[in-house]
């Protein structure tokens, strides 16, 4: 899931494990915790797309991980709580920057970001019981294995089982979805306005936590229901397939998207709960798997097709260059009706090596598929 869902769940975390004791702090440290899994996406300034994108939600989004950076957190915390909280929003916020390639201004900001958070947190917690290293062992490993759990419930892939090379994907939930984290942000916001030992505070959070499971609970039901009406739509159209995909679109989980393999084709289609009947309009899609077959760099191939689970579309532009395109989020649309994939790899092939770049999605034609999404959501 996004940044803004994974620390609204870890202050809710901190909160149940830790609040009554330590107050807000338990909030901002479980915040801080939920975000450390997704600071592997350092990686892409060191290696390319291809290799930023399989190490990604690898170790740091494991069950391992969680258990050994618990502690270690919990012994830092206890030892130099201010200089690790100033250290880690520094990594934190600094990164949107110096991903840019802006070394310089990242790493101005970052000084500044630490000092402003060194000012801050000069405050006295002497207040506050005496908290054993346990206690902060207790609310780090929470708050960190809730994050991979959750991104399971996404389509890219975690690998809460490493070293163990298998990524969960539940692929019920969109990794950005409103109705999923404002009612929780709402609620976790309203509870750090009462007093650590106040009744409410726990309440409010408590309620949070139990209206974002409940929506989780939701797409399952939702999934389930509108895979079953897919299946049976390719049943009786007598599509032959070898297996089904089912995501959700962006932003939500009324509309859904499904993809049939059917070996050189892909059938697409979409069914949102408001439509009026349970018709659905697929459209084939060739796989064009075999302008791959001239490739002389299978290594690298391989990859992408593990990376993707198989599930891709190649296409070609004027000047021969080849795209991988990663078909498991489903494709878009825009206003002529025809399926786009917003996600995937240039294939540049020199001397028998393929050099792998990751182009940007064109802002306007995504910005009309998001329109033409929002209108098919009430089965327009």
């Amino acid at each position: 899931m996004d940044s803004l869902t994974q620390i609204v769940l870890g202050a809710a975390v901190g909160e149940v494990v830790l609040g009554k004791k330590i107050g807000n702090r338990a909030m901002l440290w479980g915040a801080v915790a939920g975000t450390i899994p997704d600071l592997d996406v350092y990686q892409s300034l060191f290696f390319d797309a291809l290799r930023s994108n399989e190490l990604h939600r690898g170790f740091s989004h494991s069950i391992l991980s969680s258990i050994l950076i618990a502690p270690l957190l919990a012994w830092l915390v206890q030892s130099k709580e201010k200089l690790t909280l100033a250290f880690l929003v520094t990594i934190i916020l600094a990164y949107p920057i110096v991903s840019t390639g802006n070394w310089y201004i990242g790493g101005t900001l970052g000084v500044v970001i630490f000092l402003l958070n060194w000012l801050i947190l000069t405050r006295d917690y002497t207040k506050y019981p005496q908290v054993r290293k346990k206690d902060w062992t207790r609310l780090f490993f929470w708050s960190l294995i809730t994050h991979p759990f959750l991104d399971c419930h996404t389509t890219w892939g975690t690998q809460l089982l490493w070293p163990l090379p298998y990524k969960l994907a539940w692929n019920n939930i969109f990794v950005i979805d409103p109705l999923y984290t404002v009612p929780f942000l709402v609620f976790v916001l309203v509870g750090m306005f009462y007093g650590r030992q106040h009744k409410n505070r726990l309440k409010m959070v408590s309620i949070g936590l139990v209206l974002s499971s409940l929506y989780m609970i939701w797409s399952l039901g939702a999934k389930w229901y509108t895979f079953n009406i897919f299946q049976k739509n390719l049943k009786e159209k007598g599509v032959v397939y070898d297996r089904l995909m089912t995501v959700p679109t962006p932003l939500n989980t009324f509309l859904w998207s499904a993809t049939a393999d059917a070996d050189s084709l892909y059938y697409t289609g979409l069914y949102s709960i408001f439509d009026k009947d349970k018709t659905v309009d697929f459209t084939s899609v060739k796989t064009n798997h075999s302008l791959l077959n001239s490739v002389q760099d299978e290594e690298t191939l391989h990859r992408m097709q593990f990376l993707s689970k198989n599930w891709y579309v190649v296409s070609e532009d004027s000047a021969g260059v080849k795209m991988f395109n990663d078909a498991r989020f489903g494709p878009f649309y825009t206003s002529d009706g025809d399926p786009r994939y917003g996600f995937g790899y240039r294939l540049n092939e020199t001397n028998g090596k393929i050099e792998v770049t990751q182009p940007e999605p064109e802002t306007e034609e995504m910005g009309e598929a998001m329109n033409v999404l929002w209108n098919r959501i009430w089965g327009k």
